[in-house]
């Protein structure tokens, strides 16, 4: 536990005295100084602290509103400064306390009699080496002799009797020192941070103004790391808040404060926006409570019409949309800011935002699509991009502020994934009492991909008869492997197939129709990688496979000829 050894009332008397001629030299007395001390810049690790010593009135500057962060402390200025907290702690004058602890009859240090110059440290010496605080080398002083950071951290404990903790802080070079258990003590109630210690060193003032705030601090039981409590002076400007119509402001929990010492830290702070009307576009100025003070802070909350995208690219290939645009916010992974067909996003959707722009969306598919099924992605106006703008559909029109803008949509479709299966298959005759067939056609569940389709940019039309040269070479190469045709157990040449309003044809020699025939659609395997049947869908699914149709006189179609094709 941390020693807690005076109350704060007897601190602050304390601090009261330690002023600029304990630590400064004789020759330069305090001054006024401005907020800041022109030699101590805010990246200083001591910035704060020595900020807080001069407003605790532990230290203060020189005439020229320097600081001297970096000067040496010798022995006999630290030997001032600790005996004046010694009288302040008393409660007595410094005259009383000489008279009522004898001061006059204590030894003197060798080196410092009473007839030395600086009558201040004699009296000051005695004080301390009285108090135990200052023991001397041979019982001397050496008060010109700097102060190494060990022998600090030992007056330290002495003088504020602070006790030790639990445990081994594990500081790395204490072995150097004969002050090792003084030297974990104020690293253990948070008076020195420093590990390594460096405890043969110097102790200049900007370290010394540290080490007096802190035990200050401990002292009076708060955190030797958070400023010191100081009223609050003055609260700091926050920057305007832009939002658009109906948005909620994210209005900051805590705002900036500078404290008397100087110091900046923050606070909480509560803010009224009951005259916030987020729906009307407008300037409202804000105020806000600052907690532990008498000081409100302030914001404007800038409410503005938004601003749109122009036109963007959208690619939607079944379940994924490529959507490009500027460089969206965070928003657009928010699903809740999207509906899906007027409903919520599907289960399983992600989103996926790009560095250089727009995003990919991954629909979760169902399990079965008989048909190529379109749908619908709506935007609501919370989905923006970094630079605050929303997306709407007639953008161009919504930003001149001609119309209302409308939720932006974007459509897609489900891909069939349903292969078509062979549901017939009938001898093709021009007429009922006809006896032969040249034409065979197989419904399947669905219309069928016209197999011009497959011959890349061909146009059928250009060349009617390299067209049909062409199909019959692709047929005879590709199509044919997926079919077999046998009559009476015999399989025959196929001379033509086509596909016609969705129906499949396969033109043969004449044939009598009292013979049966059968069908067969052949799996894929080694020599025939993927069926070339496939549906009509944007999913272009492959004809199931393996299945065979028989077909006989009774499976017959009429179908009456228009002439021949020329």
């Amino acid at each position: 536990m941390k020693s807690k050894t005076y109350k704060r009332a007897t601190a602050l008397a304390a601090a009261s005295v330690l002023v600029g001629s304990a630590i400064v030299p004789v020759a330069a007395a305090p001054a006024e100084t401005p907020e800041k001390f022109s030699d101590v810049p805010t990246s200083s690790s001591h910035y704060e602290t020595i900020l807080e010593a001069r407003a605790l009135g532990i230290m203060t500057g020189y005439g020229d509103s320097t600081f001297k962060p970096d000067q040496k402390l010798n022995r006999g200025n630290v030997a001032k400064a600790f005996g004046k907290y010694v009288v302040a702690k008393s409660g007595l004058t410094l005259e009383e306390y000489v008279v009522e602890h004898n001061i006059s009859k204590v030894e003197n240090f060798t080196d410092v009699p009473d007839d030395w110059v600086d009558k201040e440290l004699v009296t000051y010496s005695k004080i301390v080496k009285d108090a135990g605080i200052f023991k001397g080398s041979n019982n001397q002083l050496e008060a010109s002799k700097l102060m190494p950071r060990d022998q600090i951290a030992e007056v330290l404990v002495r003088a504020f009797g602070f006790s030790d903790q639990e445990g081994d802080p594990g500081i790395s070079d204490t072995d150097q020192s004969g002050y090792a258990k003084s030297i974990e003590i104020i690293y253990e109630n948070g008076i020195s941070n420093a590990n390594p210690y460096r405890p043969l060193e110097s102790t200049s003032r900007g370290q010394f103004a540290s080490f007096l705030v802190r035990a200050y601090k401990v002292a009076e039981e708060l955190d030797p790391q958070s400023p010191y409590p100081f009223p609050v002076e003055s609260v700091h400007d926050i920057e305007d808040i832009t939002i658009t119509v109906g948005e909620k402001p994210d209005l900051p929990e805590t705002v900036g404060v500078t404290l008397e010492s100087g110091v900046t830290t923050i606070k909480a702070v509560e803010w009224n926006t009951n005259n916030l009307a987020a729906d009307e576009i407008g300037t409202y100025k804000i105020i806000g409570d600052v907690a532990d003070t008498d000081l409100t802070a302030s914001v404007q909350v800038v409410v503005k019409k938004p601003t749109y995208t122009e036109p963007v690219t959208i690619s939607a290939s079944n379940n994924v949309i490529m959507f490009r645009s500027e460089e969206l916010s965070d928003s657009a992974l928010d699903l809740s800011n999207y509906k899906f067909n007027g409903g919520p996003m599907p289960v399983g959707t992600t989103i996926e935002l790009f560095k250089d722009g727009g995003m990919m969306i991954t629909l979760e598919t169902p399990e079965e699509v008989p048909e190529d099924t379109e749908y619908t992605i709506e935007f609501s106006k919370n989905v923006k991009t970094k630079s605050g703008k929303i997306f709407a559909n007639d953008a161009i029109e919504a930003t001149n502020g001609t119309e209302e803008p409308v939720n932006f949509t974007m459509k897609g479709k489900f891909y069939d994934n349903v292969p078509p299966r062979l549901i017939s298959a009938h001898y093709i005759v021009p007429s009922a009492d006809s006896g032969t067939t040249g034409t065979i056609q197989l419904t399947f569940s669905e219309e069928m991909a016209p197999l011009y389709q497959s011959l890349g940019d061909f146009d059928p039309d250009h060349d009617l008869y390299k067209y049909r040269e062409r199909l019959n070479h692709y047929n005879s190469r590709h199509i044919q492997d997926d079919l077999i045709l046998k009559v009476g157990g015999t399989e025959i040449d196929v001379s033509h197939i086509y596909v016609e309003n969705g129906k499949f044809y396969i033109d043969i020699s004449p044939l009598d129709i009292d013979q049966s025939s059968t069908v067969t659609i052949v799996p894929e395997g080694k020599d025939n990688e993927a069926l070339v049947i496939k549906d009509d869908s944007l999913g272009s699914n492959p004809a199931v496979a393996p299945v065979t149709k028989t077909i006989t006189k009774e499976d017959v179609v009429i179908i009456e000829p228009i002439g021949d094709l020329e």
